[in-house]
């Protein structure tokens, strides 16, 4: 009798055993397209005195890969927003090749001037270099407003990170906490554990991030530049957003916990993910470009520059043809006012919607009378429209922070700032690719590990199902059994 009730012990612990495996490859397969799921298994002890049970559902987790997937997001949600805002920049000057670009228009600049000097005495041609020059310098106030634009939508998607940021941390907590108060009990803490790791990797996206595991599970996340972020509790991420932006505007940084981890120097800065990035754009690489075009302007207004024409000459150098927003004084070449591109303009005498006259760009005299070149007011005089022209060849003084050599022509300057730029796009979207390929292998090397594989789930629950199959026979047979016994006895 002992034996028999022993043995029907063992066939419905056995029973229970395989339910409860055959639930969790249910679930499991249930939840295979989930990305975040980490496959759920039973771990079955021996019971006392036979028979086996289930002490705990175990999940399918690898810290060292997590890691990599954390660290390979980062590197690829920074390179996709530093991608993405330079390829906006690039459409601010365009291909050189394009005939509304600031390189082609300079060109065009030159060959209206040229057409000028061929027949000085056509108003005509007067007006078209009023009007090429006009273009000139609104593509250039163009350009500058475009890249304060993608630093405001860079500040703006500053301010967003900042904030999902936060709310992350807070999410955090909940799940972290579900996880420390359920550690060493039997609670099942698998979900929580699932939703702090989707926590991980969404936050991963925003800032770059590693943790740290301490006792009873619990986790603490540091920034890559060792800036805590949650030590038991969620530390506060500070950004104050900028509501306009001209090229002299210097945004905020983010602040976290109160150190500094973007705009300007930093003891602890964020090195990768969205944030770092677009701090990176709206910081560096959009001033660099605005200085690029403010140093078009500025090199505009020198070669068109009027000089005293007295002997000796005694007054100063001053703007003609363009202008700093109507100002008759010259910038220097060793500092280029910020924002430069934003208001260059033709100078009015010349212009004639403003009532000018387009020949001043022959004659001279934009800066009064001491400014006149053609001295004796002749239609056909050349020699001003000559030296204008060809200074579209000559060689000028730029600033090396303008990453584009210290001198160069006009010409090849605007062109080169069109390759810069590109030349940064093509780069940009190499690595981006790169990191890319590397969080996809990331992915796959965590998902072989923790990810749920339908075909085996499938082969479990046949053979589950077979072991249910032999405990209810084993069951069946110990009931006649039993049935037999209790016939014989009565």
């Amino acid at each position: 009798m002992a034996t028999l009730t022993s043995a029907l012990n063992y066939a419905v612990s056995g029973l229970s055993v395989a339910s409860a495996q055959s639930a969790a490859a249910a679930r499991n397969i249930a939840f295979a397209r989930d990305a975040d799921y980490s496959r759920r298994s039973a771990d079955i002890v021996s019971l006392p005195g036979g028979g086996a049970g289930i002490s705990a559902f175990s999940r399918s987790a690898d810290k060292l890969l997590l890691d990599q997937l954390l660290a390979a997001t980062s590197r690829a949600s920074g390179r996709d927003a530093t991608f993405d805002s330079i390829s906006r920049l690039g459409q601010t000057v365009g291909d050189p090749q394009d005939a509304t670009s600031v390189a082609a228009l300079v060109a065009n600049l030159q060959v209206s001037l040229r057409s000028f000097e061929a027949d000085p005495s056509s108003p005509l041609l007067a007006s078209a270099s009023v009007t090429a020059a006009k273009a000139m310098a609104s593509s250039l106030n163009d350009a500058s407003n475009a890249i304060q634009a993608v630093r405001q939508q860079a500040d703006d998607d500053m301010a967003a990170s900042v904030s999902r940021i936060n709310t992350l941390l807070e999410q955090f907590k909940i799940a972290n906490d579900a996880v420390v108060r359920g550690s060493g009990t039997t609670s099942d803490l698998s979900d929580s554990l699932d939703q702090r790791d989707r926590i991980l990797k969404t936050l991963s996206e925003e800032l770059g991030i590693r943790t740290i595991t301490r006792s009873n599970n619990d986790l603490a996340i540091y920034t890559d530049g060792g800036v805590t972020l949650f030590e038991g509790t969620p530390r506060k991420v500070e950004f104050a957003p900028t509501t306009s932006f001209d090229a002299t505007t210097l945004g905020a940084a983010v602040f976290v916990d109160g150190v500094k981890i973007t705009g300007g120097p930093s003891p602890m800065p964020a090195l990768t993910g969205k944030l770092a990035a677009l701090a990176e754009i709206r910081d560096t690489i959009s001033n660099t470009f605005q200085l690029q075009l403010d140093e078009t302007a500025r090199g505009l207004i020198a070669m068109f520059a009027e000089t005293d024409q007295g002997i000796p000459p005694a007054l100063p150098d001053v703007a003609g043809l363009f202008t700093d927003d109507s100002s008759t004084a010259l910038p220097l070449a060793s500092t280029t006012p910020t924002g430069l591109a934003s208001r260059i303009t033709i100078n009015a005498l010349a212009d004639p919607a403003s009532g000018g006259n387009p020949a001043l760009i022959r004659d001279g005299g934009f800066g009064g009378p001491s400014y006149v070149y053609n001295a004796t007011a002749a239609p056909s005089f050349q020699s001003r429209l000559t030296q204008l022209q060809g200074s579209f060849d000559g060689q000028l003084p730029f600033q090396s922070e303008a990453g584009l050599g210290t001198s160069a022509s006009i010409k090849s300057f605007s062109a080169g700032s069109a390759g810069w730029i590109e030349s940064l796009r093509q780069s940009s979207n190499a690595a981006r690719q790169t990191v890319l390929a590397q969080k996809t292998r990331s992915t796959e090397a965590l998902s072989r590990v923790t990810g749920v594989n339908i075909d085996e789930e499938m082969s479990a629950i046949l053979d589950l199902e077979k072991s249910y199959q032999a405990s209810a026979k084993i069951i069946a047979a110990i009931n006649s059994m039993l049935n037999s016994l209790m016939e014989a006895v009565g």
